[in-house]
């Protein structure tokens, strides 16, 4: 694969590992037999988003994130069970991040304080009403508990209209 040029967008992430990247694309597939269409964020990636970055200033920011993440202690990130998100009549469905304050703490640190800041990793975005009635009976007493070890910042780039993953930027203080 070629290096990528001209990168202006950068996506910055915790990114859990396969299995539970495999459990959350079983429950996309589960939301999509439910309301029985795709929906928006259908085959996007299980991550838990921290910001994003556009400007031609890429390698400053790499530099920032990289010289706070040398800072940064490893911690385990617990997630338990499904939540949702109220948007007027939509909806997010979600899988809930027991233990925030470590990710808002990143969070802070690398953009700003922000009280409505809450880390989890997404099922299905902004769906509409009837499509979140058809699908939340099924899916509100789902039980799920998983965790993972956190000791990175995974960062993508747009590239021709997709995100590809950039790099890796390790924290400081790996357990």
């Amino acid at each position: 694969m070629e290096p990528l040029t001209n990168v202006q967008e950068l996506f910055f992430l915790i990114s859990p590992p396969r299995h539970i990247m495999s459990d959350v694309s079983v429950l996309k597939d589960d939301v999509h037999f439910l309301i029985g269409h795709e929906f928006s964020d259908r085959y996007s990636k299980a991550h838990i988003s921290l910001f994003k970055y556009k400007d031609e200033y890429t390698d400053d920011i790499i530099r920032f994130v990289s010289a706070r993440a040398a800072h940064f202690n490893a911690f385990n990130v617990f997630i338990k069970n499904l939540n949702v998100f109220h948007h007027g009549t939509h909806r997010t469905i979600y899988l809930d991040v027991v233990n925030k304050y470590p990710i808002c703490d990143i969070f802070e640190k690398l953009v700003k304080e922000d009280i409505s800041y809450t880390p989890h990793i997404t099922v299905a975005k902004n769906i509409g009403a009837e499509d979140f009635l058809k699908s939340w009976p099924y899916l509100k007493d789902l039980s799920y508990s998983q965790h993972f070890l956190c000791d990175r910042i995974t960062v993508l780039a747009r590239q021709e209209n997709k995100w590809i993953r950039y790099r890796e930027i390790m924290f400081g203080n790996i357990c």
